[in-house]
């Protein structure tokens, strides 16, 4: 089942939705030795955002995989214990 809403299924919409929502929201924390849960809170926020913007949970596993796995790669992503940051 398809829905498309401005020529744009309904995984792409929240595919987009949620690489916006990480680009946004996914920050390194210095200092942080344990990442999991900054990433629970972070996977929290995503749900509670997705779900006002109307996606549910289902959307983005659909159109990205695990929520918390997507999180934890992009963390990983932008961390950088020696710097604070990665450019």
């Amino acid at each position: 089942m398809i829905s498309s809403i401005e020529g744009k299924t309904m995984s792409k919409r929240a595919a987009d939705f949620m690489k916006n929502w990480i680009l946004d929201n996914v920050h390194n924390v210095p200092g942080l030795t344990n990442p999991a849960p900054e990433i629970d809170r972070l996977a929290s926020k995503l749900r509670k955002d997705a779900a006002s913007a109307g996606f549910p949970t289902t959307d983005l596993e659909a159109a990205a995989g695990n929520i918390i796995d997507v999180l934890t790669a992009a963390y990983e992503d932008v961390h950088n214990p020696e710097l604070g940051f990665k450019n």
